[in-house]
């Protein structure tokens, strides 16, 4: 079936297209709302500016189709294949997503506010410039892709894999990222702002100069992550800043703000803590052998249970 006959039987009445070979099938710019081409054969389809509002394309073969500012709004793409897709611009604002496969695709500047990408599939996908507000992207593999900028906040990112993956500057305030991957994943100047991260692992990545205030912090894995430069001072709300049973062995946090936390049980091995503020902190039952305490402000700190075996003090001497 080619473009012409399918747009003729569309405007006839006829919705259901489900399970049609429509490869390479070239219609631009058509209104296709409410349409069914549920498990239909469209790889290499140019759909470029169509409207395909809440059309239902469950399971559909969609790769390296061309759906450049497509209208997808509210439309069902459930386990879809829209793998090295092109859907830059386009608006996916209420889809749903869970299981698609958007593996390299483009979604550049795509609206894609309140969509559910549950156990989707964006792995090198270009996310750059995107609106995920509100988001569910539960256990999506997000490794590997472009984030840069983008705004998250709200977003539910628990248990996704986001390792590797550019964060930069990215907004993921409020966002819950519980028990997430974000190993050696770049999450410079990000806004964390009362994120919940309890259990995520961030193993290698890059914090410096991100806002963690106020975000939950307990039981992750920091090791050898850099966050030095970062403020997750919890002055005004005593202990917010939860960090208790959290590994940061070897992590780099010079001249960070932790005062008021608590770090109650976590692991500091060859920490770096150069000039970092501890003031009112809680530091019992730590590790901190071998950490790098020099120019660190301990003031009214609780020290109780610590193991400082050849940790650097704040005075620069090593203790024995």
């Amino acid at each position: 079936m080619n473009g012409e006959e399918l747009l003729h039987l569309y405007q006839t009445g006829k919705r259901d297209f489900s399970r049609a070979d429509l490869s390479g099938l070239d219609l631009v710019q058509v209104d296709l709302s409410d349409i069914n081409l549920s498990r239909a054969e469209l790889d290499w389809a140019n759909l470029s500016g169509t409207n395909l509002t809440r059309a239902n394309l469950i399971r559909a073969d969609l790769i390296h189709a061309r759906l450049f500012q497509a209208q997808l709004v509210d439309a069902n793409l459930k386990a879809a294949d829209l793998a090295e897709a092109d859907l830059s611009w386009s608006n996916l604002e209420g889809a749903s997503l869970p299981r698609v496969d958007l593996s390299k695709a483009n979604l550049h500047k795509s609206c894609l506010k309140n969509t559910d990408f549950t156990d989707a599939n964006l792995s090198g996908a270009n996310l750059s410039g995107v609106d995920l507000s509100g988001a569910n992207l539960t256990r999506a593999d997000l490794s590997g892709a472009n984030l840069s900028g983008i705004d998250l906040s709200g977003a539910n990112l628990t248990r996704a894999d986001l390792s590797g993956a550019n964060l930069s500057n990215v907004d993921l305030s409020g966002a819950n990222l519980n028990k997430a991957d974000l190993s050696e994943s770049n999450l410079q100047k990000a806004d964390l702002q009362h994120a919940a991260l309890k259990g995520s692992n961030l193993r290698s990545a890059n914090l410096r100069g991100a806002n963690l205030t106020g975000a939950v912090l307990k039981e992750i894995n920091t090791s050898l992550a850099t966050i030095s430069e970062l403020n997750l001072a919890g002055v005004s709300q005593p202990s917010r800043v939860d960090l208790s049973s959290a590994n940061l062995n070897k992590a780099n946090l010079s001249c960070v703000k932790l005062q008021y936390a608590n770090l109650r049980f976590a692991l500091l091995y060859q920490t770096n803590l150069q000039q970092s503020n501890l003031s009112n902190a809680s530091l019992i039952d730590i590790y901190l052998r071998g950490a790098d305490l020099k120019s660190a402000n301990l003031k009214n700190s609780i020290l109780s249970g610590i193991n400082f075996k050849g940790a650097i003090m704040p005075d620069g001497s090593v203790h024995p």
